[in-house]
């Protein structure tokens, strides 16, 4: 088949919304389909993790009028030196830094300008998108969004026959967001273009159960999901060596983004902070790690009198990342909560259920999504808030009187391989027929 991906997110951009559309590409190329991928031009970043494009075309549309907005949020003002700023370029900063003030407050509260609620900068990309593969004939064209903008040139391709099937793929809800609830006076255009555009679309797919519960009431047995999973290829071509020392120190590790007011790693600093008070524990025995974007909770540690234990790393480039879930002692997994949805999968689980160490579950119920995946996948253990279950694996991890070997016993692989992202693409095709 000859296929388009249409996706904002693509590598070298380190995310994990990125390896899904590549994994799309990867595998679909091997198996011998023709698949461009239709993206935005990338801003070079030090985290960046470039992955190979072999077997498939890459095309980056620029997003119009980026420029004029990039200036808008620009600190730079190279019009005069230093000391001879006059009022007038003073004023024109202060509208700048209060515009860019409130449009963060936006952001934050409704989601605008961040590529799940209108407007957004994608808006105008639509016209542009589609003139780069207009004059080509597409078996399938696959949107993946966030942004939500993807998908509006995969709905002109397929209204204009220029695509026979369309799948739209939403990683997350849209007018039915869990976490940004839009501008109000947009809402009811939003709603008319998800229903015309998942009306026109062949099929839809979301990344859980959960999601999907909530787009079938909507949309019918058209949705389908398709797990974000794992690429075994990413782990097998780390570095063989180990990238902490071998000192004697108990490691938990998170890597990933931490939504405030969704996922708290509060109860296990409780249990660490008991510990402490007990004298069980130092610094030299327990490092929590956490690396990633939004990941720094060196504040929340200082609330619990921990953060002698806590480290943040940074955001990293994903094979150091990878490296630190495999070398873990132990991973974290934070429950994501919300009054609206319930048990959301984020990305790194499954990249936690392939990397090897136990799965600490904070937050995480027996009956959650994340904890059904443990109980069948047998690599996690899900604590709730329960802070005296959590020290009291602390201490009998850090005293060695866990066995890691007894986990690995328990762990059922061929359900683990499931959730790779070679089965999840075929399976994504196998869904046309």
């Amino acid at each position: 088949m000859k296929i388009l991906i249409i996706t904002s997110f693509f590598p070298p951009q380190n995310s994990i919304a990125s390896q899904r559309p590549y994994s799309w590409a990867k595998y679909w190329s091997r198996d011998g389909h023709d698949v461009t991928v239709l993206t935005v031009p990338k801003k070079p970043l030090p985290s960046d993790s470039p992955q190979s494009f072999e077997g498939f075309q890459v095309m980056e549309i620029p997003i119009p009028f980026m420029g004029f907005v990039q200036r808008i949020f620009s600190d730079k003002n190279t019009s005069l030196t230093p000391g001879l700023v006059d009022r007038r370029t003073q004023r024109r900063t202060t509208i700048k830094k209060r515009f860019r003030s409130q449009i963060a407050q936006w952001q934050r509260q409704y989601g605008i300008a961040y590529g799940c609620r209108m407007p957004d900068p994608m808006d105008f990309w639509c016209g542009t998108a589609l003139k780069a593969v207009r004059n080509q004939q597409w078996d399938l064209v696959v949107s993946t969004a966030w942004p939500y903008g993807v998908h509006g040139p995969a709905y002109r391709m397929k209204k204009a026959g220029i695509a026979r099937h369309w799948i739209a793929d939403w990683r997350d809800l849209w007018t039915d967001n869990h976490m940004y609830p839009g501008l109000p006076v947009l809402r009811a255009l939003e709603r008319i273009l998800e229903r015309r555009w998942s009306l026109m679309a062949d099929a839809i797919t979301t990344v859980s159960m959960p999601l999907a519960d909530v787009l079938r009431v909507k949309y019918g047995s058209k949705v389908h999901v398709i797990y974000n999973g794992f690429d075994q290829e990413d782990y097998t071509s780390l570095p063989a060596a180990r990238i902490f020392p071998d000192d004697g120190v108990f490691r938990i590790v998170y890597t990933g983004s931490i939504y405030a007011g969704q996922q708290d790693p509060s109860p296990l600093f409780e249990a660490v902070r008991n510990l402490k008070i007990e004298g069980e524990i130092s610094p030299e025995r327990l490092k929590i790690i956490f690396c990633g974007n939004n990941a720094d909770v060196t504040d929340l540690a200082r609330m619990h009198a921990v953060e002698e234990f806590v480290e943040y790393a940074g955001f990293l480039p994903r094979q150091q990342a990878l490296r630190m879930q495999r070398d873990a002692d132990a991973l974290l997994f934070l429950e994501f909560e919300s009054d609206k949805i319930q048990g959301i999968l984020t990305g790194k689980l499954f990249e936690y259920l392939f990397a090897g160490p136990h799965i600490l579950g904070v937050g995480v119920g027996d009956n959650s999504s994340a904890g059904q995946l443990f109980r069948k996948t047998g690599r996690g253990e899900c604590f709730g808030n329960d802070v005296k279950r959590l020290a009291r694996e602390i201490r009998l991890r850090i005293s060695n009187a866990c066995n890691p070997a007894q986990f690995a016993s328990k762990v059922d692989y061929p359900s683990i391989m499931e959730f790779s992202r070679e089965v999840q693409s075929k399976k994504m095709l196998k869904i046309l027929s």
